[in-house]
Formats: C-alpha cells, structure tokens, sequence
C-alpha cells in the first residue's frame, strides 16, 4: 500500500509556503520603504542643489520614476509640490493633484495639506477661474477641518486680495473679505506675513496709524515679532529682510528701510519673491500718507525703491536707470545713468545720489 504523501507531508509543507509568503511579503514592504526614502531624498537635495531649468529637468527624471502608486506617500507629494513651488512651475503643482485626484485607489488629493497647495497653485497659476475654483477648494477645507492653521485663513487673504488687486484696486468687497480672513489668520497666530498684509490692507481701506487703534495695535506686535527675529546685520533669509523692509515703510522709519534694502540686495532674492514684495510696497506708496520729507536719506531711500521696482520690470523703455557702482574701497555707491540718444552726440550720463555728477561721451 503507498503512503499517502500529501498526508504525511501536508502538515510540513503548508508552514513552508506561508513562511516563504510572508518572506515574499517582508521583502516587498522592505523594498518600498526603501524606494520610498530614496525618493523622498532624491527631491530633497534636488532642491537644495538646483535652482530654474535645471531643477525642473531633475524633477522631470524624478517623476518618471513613479510609475508605482505604492511608493507615493504624503511627504513625497508635498516635497515635489514645494520643488515646483520653488520654481514658479504652477501648471505642474496643479496638474499633479488633480492627476492624483485620477488614481482609483489614492486618496492623497483629499488630505488638506495637499489641496492647500492646491488651491496656492490655482491662484497663483489664475488662468480663467482658477481663482473660484481655489477659493472653493479651500472653504471646503475650512469646513471639513476640525483645527485649521493660520496659512489656511491668510491664503483665502491672499485669493481675495488678488481678486482685489485684479480690480485695479476698484472691487471693494473682495478687498474686505481679504481684510476679514487676514485678520483670522493673525488673531489664531500672530505672524509677519499675516500682519503685513493685513496692516497694508486697512491702510488700502483708508485707516491710517496716527488715527487707527487696530492699526497700532498692530505696529506694535510686528515690532515685536521681528525683535525675535535678531538684528537686521545677522539677517541671512530674504524673507526676513522683506518683512524687515515692508514693516519700516509702514512705520515710515526711512533709516530703517534704508539699511534693510541694503541688505536685501546682497541676498539676492529672486525675481518672483521681489514682485511679490513690490505689490504691498506700491500699496503702501499709494494709500498711505505721504512722507514730506526731503533729505538724503529719502533720497537714497527712492533709489532704493527705484533698484526693486526695475527688477521686477521684464521689459525696460526708460532712458534713466539705477545702477550700484562699486567704489575702490568694495563699497556700492547708489547713483543713477541715463542715455541720451536724441542728442547729436549721444552721452552717457552718469550721477551718484549725492550731487557729484559725470558725463562720458558714447565713444569713451
């Protein structure tokens, strides 16, 4: 009579198989954890090693590597949406959540952090009612959140203060609302940005710090708030020294603004930070009171307005231009040129924002 094997040996071999299932499995989970990692460090020092194009191709070889929705985590997501971000890539950053939003078994699109970036990037992208539709994503998420950040109120500010500016600073509703959502944001936690806008938004309403409590309430809690931040000289992010700056037009301390553009210009902001920060500054210069003063420091304090503004200019038809000369002595002396071509010999003149002025010829 033959053993029945499958008897005998039914009781050794099951234990085999589902050790070797549950190797398999450990195997799996191990190697996306890691593939995760490797990923998440990838963006990383992307990041920090890249800047315009370049980061964009990298971004691109990164991408290419998700093909596995198992790999893609909350942390991945949001580092690829800030790498974007960083870039000024908007499209991407919304094209990205809403391919997200297209995978049956993801649910990454939903978590609030990501539709925040979201609705960042739909507003900032503004192609024809991007700007409703971010407006709609976060409301949505304030509704659903049992404990909103401050970020959260202050970007439907920010939606509606862009709405506002699109208006041509004419659609007042939507500057109240910025005003109202703002003040949120400032209230549940006190802020520069939050406080910034919101102060250079009553300002826009037509309050002004010598008659405003809240406005003075305000002042003195940004005042505060940049006391923690350190003396202006030891200042190494560009964000810092642009609210630095901001706060001293709001406080009208000319000395202070002086010396905080100074600083901004050897930090070397780019582009897209500086035309945000000339947003507010041309608010401030419109709606607050004006500063009779004439005096060198205001002199050089135009200068300086003059050197942020014309970089924000993509194209330039003036015929006068600031420029920094560097004297011998490594220190930038501000002063202005400008080119005459009208005349029969055309010159270059030359003139410090102190009075000494010279004039070269076009040959010379």
């Amino acid at each position: 009579m033959q053993p029945n094997w499958d008897t005998i040996l039914g009781p050794l071999c099951m234990p085999l198989v589902d050790r070797f299932t549950t190797l398999l499995k450990d195997i799996r989970v191990t190697s996306c954890a890691y593939y995760k990692e490797t990923l998440l460090n990838d963006i990383r020092k992307a990041r920090e090693k890249y800047q315009g194009d370049e980061l964009a191709k990298e971004l691109t070889r990164i991408k290419f590597r998700m093909d596995n929705i198992e790999v893609l985590t909350s942390d991945i997501i949001i580092n690829l949406l800030l790498s974007y971000r960083d870039i000024q890539d908007y499209d991407a950053m919304v094209k990205l959540v809403e391919t997200l939003k297209m995978l049956p078994t993801c649910d990454l699109a939903d978590q609030h952090n990501i539709k925040f970036h979201y609705a960042f990037a739909l507003n900032r992208r503004n192609s024809t009612g991007d700007r409703e539709k971010a407006l709609q994503v976060m409301l949505q998420v304030l509704r659903s959140c049992d404990h909103p950040a401050p970020d959260m109120f202050c970007l439907c500010g920010r939606i509606y203060k862009d709405i506002f500016l699109d208006s041509g600073c004419e659609e007042d509703a939507s500057r109240d609302s910025a005003i109202e959502w703002y003040r949120k944001g400032f209230e549940l936690q006190s802020s520069l940005y939050s406080g910034i806008n919101l102060a250079v938004l009553l300002i826009v309403s037509g309050q002004q710090f010598e008659t405003s409590m809240e406005l003075r309430k305000i002042g003195v809690r940004l005042n505060s708030l940049l006391g923690r931040k350190g003396s202006l000289e030891k200042m190494n992010n560009y964000w810092d020294v642009g609210q630095f700056f901001t706060v001293s037009m709001l406080a009208s301390d000319i000395g202070k603004a002086v010396q905080a553009a100074e600083r901004l210009f050897k930090l070397k902001p780019p582009v897209w930070y500086l035309r945000s920060l000339v947003q507010n500054l041309l608010l401030i210069q419109r709606f607050k009171k004006p500063i009779t003063e004439h005096s060198p420091r205001q002199e050089r304090l135009n200068f300086w307005l003059d050197i942020i503004f014309e970089a924000t200019n993509e194209v330039t038809n003036g015929l006068r231009f600031p420029v920094l000369v560097i004297e011998p002595t490594k220190i930038y002396q501000p002063a202005y040129v400008s080119i005459n071509n009208e005349a029969e010999e055309r010159t270059v003149s030359l003139w410090h924002v102190s009075p000494t002025e010279m004039i070269l010829s076009a040959s010379a």
